[in-house]
């Protein structure tokens, strides 16, 4: 019995739900799909798939062969790639995950930079402001900004960034300047939701960190939005200066409260830790460490 054969087959139902589509990825018959589905869950004892004419699901043996069974797998390829090409060029589809502001101005060059130094690698690029979560959703690495929060994940610097806030001229023309973070009660604040901290900012006052709440009429999770409305003039808002930089060095916007600021953020390439990680992920993460060596923002 070919049991590799086997849990190759099944791990590729699982994740299509489709007899027909993991014959058609593994270039293998119908039948043949299904007699090593059947020839695997023989040999385990019990059954791993729920089958109807229209659908595929995974019984609660499946759910747990599964996620075992994909981790090996996975390792096991990460093992024979190193083996094959630890003096060679890596090769295989990597898969990151990045913020969308960070990536859309950055992550291109540097990507295509990677790209003409491995031709046997792939990039797939997937831009959220949502935190993947890498072990779920199956990514090979992250790009975050600031607190990574799980102390599990394994992560290498590649830049700061401060975090500013900042007005137009005109809103503050119109509004009046905040000297101090209290100031910023009697303002209308463009608040970014993708943080737990959304609706109160961060300063640095006499040493202490300090969380001023903020309250205004325009809230989003995406950092562009908030930015094309601070220069519409609604309002204040607290960015990355790689956002706003530009912005501030035209005057279309004014950087406030800069004795108050906090630490400069760290921009991280974050993976889960392996006993094995992959030739590919690990040259990318190095040519991103010194792509962005020398990043100012």
């Amino acid at each position: 019995m070919d049991r590799l054969g086997n849990i190759i087959a099944f791990i590729t139902v699982a994740e299509t739900h489709s007899f027909a589509e993991s014959a058609r990825r593994l270039n293998l018959a119908n039948s043949v799909v299904s007699k090593r589905i059947k020839d695997l869950e023989s040999y385990l004892g019990t059954r791993l798939l729920q089958r109807t004419t229209r659908h595929v699901a995974l019984t609660d043996a499946g759910y747990q062969y599964f996620d075992h069974a994909r981790r090996l797998i996975h390792e096991l390829a990460e093992v024979e790639e190193n083996l094959r090409y630890q003096n060679e060029n890596p090769v295989g589809d990597l898969r990151v995950s990045a913020p969308v502001s960070f990536g859309t101005k950055f992550l291109g060059p540097a990507v295509a930079a990677f790209l003409e130094k491995y031709p046997d690698v792939s990039v797939r690029l997937f831009l959220g402001d949502r935190a993947a979560d890498l072990s779920e959703e199956d990514f090979d690495l992250a790009i975050r900004i600031g607190d990574i929060g799980n102390t599990a994940l394994v992560a290498r610097k590649l830049a700061e960034s401060r975090r500013v806030t900042v007005a137009s001229p005109a809103y503050l023309k119109a509004h009046g300047r905040p000297e101090k973070p209290q100031d910023l009660g009697r303002h209308n604040c463009l608040v970014y939701s993708g943080v737990n901290e959304g609706k109160a900012w961060s300063y640095r006052v006499k040493g202490r960190r300090v969380l001023q709440p903020v309250a205004g009429r325009f809230t989003s999770d995406n950092g562009m939005l908030l930015l094309d409305a601070a220069l519409r003039a609604c309002g204040i808002t607290v960015l990355p200066s790689f956002i706003v930089g530009d912005r501030v060095n035209n005057g279309e916007l004014e950087i406030l409260l800069e004795d108050f600021e906090e630490e400069p953020m760290l921009i991280q390439a974050v993976y889960v830790p392996q006993r094995h990680l992959s030739a590919r992920t690990r040259k990318f993460i190095d040519h991103l460490v010194q792509y962005f060596a020398a990043f100012t923002d």
